[in-house]
This record gives structure tokens, sequence and C-alpha cells, in this order.
């Protein structure tokens, strides 16, 4: 299969990469500065200006959608601005140039996020639940909408809620496990905000399962690991795996607010996901449990 990938030059687009071209398939990237590397193709784009190279779209059998901004810098009102359009922005500019083209794609698999619920520390939240009222809410809710736009043309969707991605070097963990390995490591507000994470190598695996499997329908999935842990839970096992003490108390929320701003949401949020409808879909975790993935990231 011939799969195009926006946002490949990401943590998770990279690892995505890898394994469709250990599989065999063949994958190119949307980008602004558009070049060839090793086996990746690269396509110009540019969601801002509403540039897309039509060979792009002539290459793919099927569109895994994951570009937009980060939302690990400060949340100024211009970068609020920018988080949300370049999501909704980069989506709609690939569907317009499907829709022109008339080409039928195989599938279109859209990266969204476990930010789409709202903060609760008592619920499960199942593909079924109704959406948060925050900032981050807003933005999973207009990124999933323009996705379904796919699903309207006939094309078969898949929208993925992705929980906290696991990797050593980017991402939350290593934002947590800096501190720990200086030896000041502590649980954020009262550590029990749960936190879904998930293995960057599972996380890809879903976005595959979910490209190749025909039988998947249409519709959304949470992409978080099937045993969710605490953010007092994610520390200490961080810091058991490190061989590192926690000898700090919690850092009070007031305090994360205070240094992160509105950003400070995205630590403390409660989001205990289900991952029970995409093993029902298929999927097999090979880092199911926490500990287990941890030990995988940073002692092999």
């Amino acid at each position: 299969m011939k799969v195009l990938i926006s946002g490949g030059s990401g943590l998770l687009g990279r690892e995505i990469t890898k394994q469709l071209i250990d599989g065999g398939h063949q994958v190119a990237w949307l980008s602004r500065s558009p070049r060839k590397e090793g086996k990746i193709e690269r396509f110009e784009w540019d969601p801002d200006t509403g540039k897309l190279d039509p060979a792009a779209i002539s290459f793919a059998d099927a569109i895994i959608n994951l570009a937009g901004a980060s939302i690990a810098k400060p949340w100024t009102p211009h970068y609020k601005n920018e988080i949300l359009r370049s999501r909704i922005d980069g989506t709609r500019l690939l569907h317009e140039a499907v829709l022109k083209s008339g080409k039928k794609l195989e599938a279109f698999i859209s990266a969204s996020a476990s930010g789409y619920y709202p903060n609760d520390p008592e619920k499960v939240f199942t593909e079924q639940e109704a959406p948060g009222s925050d900032f981050l809410s807003l933005v999973c809710q207009k990124w999933e909408q323009e996705a379904m736009r796919f699903e309207d043309i006939g094309i078969r969707t898949v929208r993925l809620r992705i929980g906290i991605v696991l990797d050593p070097k980017e991402g939350a963990l290593s934002k947590i496990a800096q501190p720990i390995k200086l030896g000041f490591g502590a649980p954020l507000g009262n550590g029990q905000q749960w936190m879904p994470w998930i293995h960057r190598n599972d996380l890809a695996g879903i976005f595959i399962h979910c490209l190749l499997s025909e039988l998947i329908p249409s519709g959304v999935y949470n992409a978080c690991g099937p045993q969710p842990a605490t953010n007092e839970e994610l520390t200490k096992k961080t810091a058991k795996v490190l061989k590192r003490p926690l000898w700090l108390p919690p850092i009070p929320a007031f305090v994360l607010k205070l240094i992160l701003g509105e950003m400070a949401a995205t630590a403390l949020s409660s989001n205990r996901c289900s991952a029970q409808k995409i093993m029902d879909a298929g999927y097999q975790f090979k880092y199911p449990r926490l500990e287990y993935a941890l030990r995988e990231l940073y002692l092999n």
C-alpha cells in the first residue's frame, strides 16, 4: 500500500513510517520542504496558503493525518489559534484535494486526542461519552468534524483519540523523567489524575491496524493502553525503572498553574479511557503494562 502521512516527521509519524516500511509498504510525507529522504518521498504542502502538490494525492492509496502544532508551548491567544487552525486547515486542505481529484482512497486515518473528554477522575471514558468544554476538547471536536468530511464522501474514516505517548526522548514522559533523573521528581497536583498512557510502538501499531484492517468500519477509537495509570503511579514507576529516589512532595496545582498558565490543564486533567473497543477490533497490545513499557523504553 502507498501511504501518505501529514505530520510524518513527528514522533508518531516517524514510528508509523518505520513500521510501514518494515512491512513492505511505500510511504510519503507532506512537507513544507519537499525532498526525497531515503525511501520516503516528500510532497509539498502549506496549509496556511492552501498549497498541496496534486502528485501527493495521486500517489496515495490511503492517508494518515497527524499534522498539528504542538500543545507543549505557552498558550498565548495567538498560539491557541495556531493549535486549532493547524489541525482544521490541514485536514480541510486534504479533503478539498481528495474531492477535487475524484480519487477513492482506501482509508483516511486521523489523529485526535483523549483531551476530547472532560476532566473527571471517577469516570471511565468510552468512545460514546460526551466531550468536554475546555480548549483542548474544542480543538479535538473541530478536528474530528473535519476528518468526518472524508466519511461523507464514502471513504472509510477512522478517528483515533490518542493518549499520552510514552517515549524516552520526546513528549510528556521525557518531561516527567528529566527531574527524576536529577533527583527532583515529584507527582503533579494531587497525583491522582488518570493518565491514559500508550507505548509509542503500540500507538503506531493501532494506526496501522486501522489502516490495513478493511473490516474496521468508520468510527472513533480510544488509542491508549488497556491499563491507565495515575500521575503518581507513572512518576513512581518511572523512578523505579530509572533507579532514582522520589523524596519531594507533590507539586501543588496552583504552582503548576502559575508556571504553565492554562497549559497546566494538560498535566492536571484526569481522563481514564477505555481501550476495549480497539481490542474488540482485533488489536493486541505489545506493552499492556506500564512498568513493562517503561523498561522497554529505558533499559533496551
